[in-house]
């Protein structure tokens, strides 16, 4: 009699907590899976992601406003005036986002440029898009250790640090969540063929598109999950029901792709000029498989990662193994997918979230590849990750210790990419070593000195910047102020020329060239300038004022004098208007007009010193010295350079009243003013 051969011993991990049913097995796009006798109660995941969360961002507490965070919170009017119409109706620093927008405006209203609630809301809807990777995934692949390790791998992965820590990222994590609960309630709909669940997937998918313009790509997800997941058969039918999808798709598409334009980060004419076609596919091969190499070995990650250069005329050879990387790995992908959808779903997942930002063929932006753009689209890798760890578990008790240390790496990896955005030079430093001489990585590390007030190292770097062809506007802008504020008006009127030819456009230029030829006594242009700016913004009050000032140089008083009422309209506290206006009548000699302002104008602000001094020069013009001193006397009472008791000791000196006026100078002295001192010292007078 023959020998039974004894049967293999099934290897079991066994966690079943009372309140949870064993798992079971089921049917996954055609074919059984294998499952671990695993189970866990799913209401302890949120808080074990987000403990994994808050622990890798802990620095992120210490992290101010960087890069972009200004001209979305700090500098944009309408986050700090809490605008609802230009929220909705006006792009915002090249991208129409209203409810990104929308909700750096409601976290402005309650903190203003305290960092700390928005880097806390990132974190929680971070928190709550990691949980719905594990929700959706459980719902769609019905395996409890293969959603989980997706989930944590999504929470923890340092690529995902860009779109989390960064407070104007606030876009990629709402629209991924807008986006995930459109997908989840279009599952639901399938399941229940309830018509209310399709109609709060679309209004959600619409959300999604107006906090970010990438959710576009949610119609194809659908169709792929359909084919893969749902298990329905590729044919027109599929496409009906993704309709509405597909037109609010290319609305959005089309509203994208316009704020890009208008921002001037439409990149497609400098890169056809740059690159050939082929090197431009060669490029997007190198983008794909970037982002699954980084997947693997998430180390060297930058805020920005510039186009290749061309040293010898061609790209260098990464570029070329890219494109074969690329057949590779679609290659074992399709091939792995043949008898498991899942798989197809995951590398299809990738390329469609991914596509809008490959660069090809409509390159956007100046920077290659980013690590933002991987924030949906990991969803496809990470989940390949988590097969292959439910795989490694059925087969290996070490399968679980081994996941924990990786997540620790991980967690580890998080935590010190956050600390980079603590500030714009820990942020661009490392990049600037990475990439010597980047154009965008100058500029921002010329922005960080600029703020620091570090002004000379900051016109360094914005030069070189500049000097490298980043061709901005705001950096021209920027080198030329410097130069005015030196006193090189002429340098600076060629910066300027400079910021025209760029974008961003702005008013602001006008604005600069009328102060440069103002300072340069060309009162003729300042005054054209100056003209141009306020009917370009005709509610800016400093423009008002300005233009007033050119008017009052080419002799123009009684419009001088308007433009300082339209500025006073407009900014009641603006007291150098009053002063302007005031000054107006001096230059007519209508010095009565002007003592009876300057006394107004000290009644409405007593602590305004300027108009004192104002006053008392008038009176002395006038022969009326006593009332001279008496202003000048209000004034040194109210301040403590002694300049006004110097005055008065110029003042007594001119009446031949040697010894008041060497009373005042003493007091003056004592107040640190320099040029009294030096009156009494030459006299050998002790203070």
């Amino acid at each position: 009699m023959a020998k039974q051969k004894p049967q293999p011993k099934q290897k079991n991990i066994n966690i079943t907590p009372n309140n949870v049913q064993p798992a079971t097995t089921r049917v996954v796009s055609g074919r059984q899976e294998e499952r671990i006798n695993f189970s866990f109660d799913e209401r302890f995941v949120p808080a074990i992601l987000a403990l994994l969360i808050f622990a890798s961002y802990i620095p992120v507490w210490q992290n101010e406003f960087v890069w972009d965070d200004k001209p979305y919170i700090i500098l944009s009017d309408m986050v700090k005036n809490f605008d609802l119409k230009r929220i909705f109706t006006d792009y915002a620093v090249g991208n129409y986002h209203p409810l990104t927008m929308l909700s750096l405006a409601i976290e402005y209203a309650l903190v203003k440029d305290q960092t700390w609630l928005y880097h806390l809301d990132n974190l929680i809807l971070h928190t709550i898009n990691s949980w719905m990777v594990f929700k959706l995934l459980q719902k769609l692949n019905g395996n409890f250790l293969t959603s989980i390790f997706t989930a944590v791998l999504f929470a923890i992965h340092p690529l995902h640090v860009e779109s989390v820590a960064w407070a104007a990222e606030r876009k990629d994590v709402l629209y991924t969540l807008f986006l995930f609960l459109s997908l989840w309630f279009y599952i639901k709909f399938d399941e229940k063929q309830d018509y209310k669940f399709y109609g709060i997937s679309i209004l959600l998918f619409v959300a999604s598109c107006m906090s970010k313009g990438m959710a576009v790509v949610l119609p194809a997800i659908l169709i792929i999950t359909d084919y893969c997941f749902l298990k329905k058969p590729l044919s027109l039918k599929l496409f009906y029901n993704k309709i509405p999808y597909f037109i609010i798709t290319l609305v959005f598409a089309y509203m994208a792709t316009h704020a890009q334009k208008d921002a001037g980060a439409d990149a497609s004419s400098v890169m056809s000029r740059a690159y050939t076609l082929g090197e431009r596919m060669m490029m997007s091969c190198y983008a794909f498989c970037f982002y699954w190499v980084k997947t693997v070995i998430p180390f060297k990650l930058f805020p920005f990662y510039p186009y290749p250069g061309k040293p010898n005329g061609n790209l260098p050879a990464i570029y070329s193994m890219a494109f074969l990387g690329v057949i590779i790995l679609l290659g074992t992908l399709f091939w792995l997918g043949r008898k498991d959808k899942r798989i197809w779903w995951a590398g299809a997942f990738f390329l469609i979230a991914i596509s809008t930002v490959l660069q090809f063929p409509f390159p956007v932006g100046s920077a290659i590849v980013a690590d933002r753009y991987y924030y949906l689209s990991s969803v496809g890798p990470l989940f390949l990750l988590g097969l292959i760890f439910n795989r490694f578990a059925q087969k290996s008790k070490l399968a679980l210790p081994i996941f924990g240390v990786i997540v620790l790496g991980l967690c580890g990896l998080s935590f010190k990419q956050t600390s980079t955005w603590k500030n714009g030079l820990a942020l661009f430093s490392a990049a600037d070593k990475e990439f010597p001489n980047d154009a965008m990585i100058l500029s921002n590390l010329g922005w960080y000195y600029l703020e620091a007030k570090e002004f000379p190292t900051s016109k360094q770097y914005l030069m070189r910047a500049d000097d490298g062809g980043f061709k901005n506007a705001d950096v021209c802008r920027t080198i030329g102020s410097m130069f005015l504020d030196e006193g090189d008006q002429k340098t600076a009127i060629k910066y300027f020329e400079r910021a025209t030819q760029y974008l961003p456009k702005t008013n602001r230029t006008n604005w600069l060239f009328a102060t440069a030829y103002y300072k340069m006594g060309d009162m003729a242009n300042a005054e054209r300038y100056y003209r141009e700016a306020v009917t370009n913004e005709p509610k800016n009050a400093e423009y008002w004022n300005s233009f007033g000032l050119a008017l009052t140089g080419t002799g123009k008083y009684e419009e001088a004098r308007k433009a300082f009422d339209e500025s006073i309209k407009l900014k009641p506290d603006l007291w150098d208007a009053y002063l302007n206006h005031s000054f107006t009548y001096r230059k007519e000699s209508k010095f009565e007009e002007e003592i009876k302002e300057l006394a107004a104008l000290i009644s409405k602000n007593p602590d305004y010193l300027i108009a004192y001094r104002n006053i008392g020069v008038t009176y002395v013009d006038l022969k009326q010295d006593a009332k001279a001193v008496e202003y000048w006397q209000k004034a040194a009472a109210k301040e403590s350079t002694g300049e006004y008791e110097y005055n008065i000791g110029i003042n007594y000196v001119a009446r031949g009243d040697i010894k008041t006026a060497t009373e005042w100078y003493i007091k003056s002295a004592k107040e640190g003013n320099a040029n009294a001192k030096g009156i009494l010292e030459k006299n050998g007078v002790k203070y």
